[in-house]
């Protein structure tokens, strides 16, 4: 990564009027312009989305319908356009979406500024580069009498503010030999972070770089696509973190009796750290001990003893006693905590394949079983 060129990418945002008036709303200011580019000159910008559109169909252009982001009528197709910007695209991204309702949807489209690391829940992908690309195509290849002149301005902007954005997440690069504690040393550089800060944007730069980093190491994981949720998030520390996580069998059941002693076994990056993480049903490890205070230091350092003695293989593979965890009433979250600042991405990567699959092997035979039931 360039200190340099991230510094002028921030600078040129900062003084970018299009992305100053996005800030208030960021995923809705894009949805709301791409609902007015499609409603006044639908025969212009309908093929960025949809590129059948035959120029001739009516189109109707909904916004928040049903909970979409954006609902397209056109002609007899009904078509759904997801926006993901602030954050990472979900396993199950339509899942809120009513299940007879999305019966009658013909396509649905992800637009999505971070590659999202699962291909399931829609019909097609479109990146905010691709969007970048194929607006200026619909745009300069239209006579300019078709718009507005203040129209025509403002799509220039737009697409002005829309290179930026690409042009920020493209500064965040790294290869194998990289290591991490340096590659967050920039990521953390006080200057890059005093501008980010200026503009409201750290906390996203930061996911930038963890959904980079995530997507890097589980691309050579062969049964990534069956991790059951992979969370980039920030911490009570202020800190992002990334959570590789495989469910047990009836993880949240309603009924107890189905749950067994772990909800999820998995790892976390956590900025310089590397986490051993689990999640306890506190009952099913015999933890029965009431809640004691905020830090419940008793029944975590019994649920720390459990997962020593019982899941060993995973949790006594490094020399330390940095645990740490949250505790609940029920449930409570523990890990195990290691500094990975000297590694290289090469090397954090291969640590977190081993123990993903690790995990995986061993749930392997209760989800098979389970499928058999």
């Amino acid at each position: 990564m360039n200190k340099n060129k991230i510094l002028k990418i921030i600078d040129e945002l900062s003084n970018n009027a299009m992305f100053a008036m996005s800030l208030t709303s960021k995923e809705l200011f894009h949805s709301n312009i791409w609902a007015w580019m499609l409603r006044k000159y639908p025969k212009v910008f309908t093929p960025v989305f949809y590129p059948e559109y035959n120029k001739k169909d009516k189109i109707e252009v909904l916004r928040e319908y049903k909970n979409t982001d954006l609902f397209l009528k056109i002609g007899d197709k009904s078509i759904i356009i997801e926006n993901k910007l602030k954050s990472l695209p979900g396993k199950n991204q339509l899942g809120r979406y009513n299940k007879q309702f999305l019966k009658t949807v013909d396509k649905t489209i992800l637009v999505s500024y971070f590659p999202p690391l699962f291909t399931s829940g829609y019909d097609s992908l479109l990146s905010y580069d691709y969007l970048f690309e194929k607006i200026k195509e619909c745009f300069e290849s239209t006579k300019l009498t078709v718009f507005e002149n203040t129209d025509y301005t403002l799509i220039q902007c737009y697409l002005e503010f829309l290179n930026l954005l690409n042009q920020l997440l493209h500064s965040i690069d790294f290869d194998s030999n990289d290591k991490i504690g340096e590659l967050w040393a920039i990521i953390r550089d006080k200057e890059i972070q005093e501008k980010l800060k200026a503009i409201n944007f750290g906390k996203t730069f930061e996911k930038a770089f963890m959904i980079k980093l995530t997507r890097w190491i589980l691309c050579d994981f062969p049964n990534y696509q069956l991790i059951d949720t992979v969370n980039i998030g920030c911490g009570r520390d202020l800190k992002v973190y990334s959570d590789m996580l495989f469910y047990f069998q009836g993880a949240w059941d309603k009924e107890e009796r189905k749950r067994q002693d772990l909800c999820y076994l998995g790892v976390s990056l956590w900025e310089n750290e590397y986490r051993y993480y689990a999640g306890l049903h506190k009952a099913q490890c015999g933890i029965f001990a009431p809640k004691n205070g905020r830090a419940d230091t008793e029944n975590k350092t019994t649920g720390f003893k459990y997962l020593s003695k019982n899941y060993g293989w995973f949790f006594n593979q490094e020399n330390t006693c940095k645990w740490n965890g949250y505790s609940y009433e029920k449930e409570m979250y523990l890990y195990k905590k290691i500094d990975i600042s000297n590694l290289t991405v090469k090397e954090l990567a291969e640590k977190t394949i081993k123990d993903l699959s690790l995990i995986y092997f061993y749930l392997k035979p209760m989800r098979e079983n389970l499928c058999q039931d």
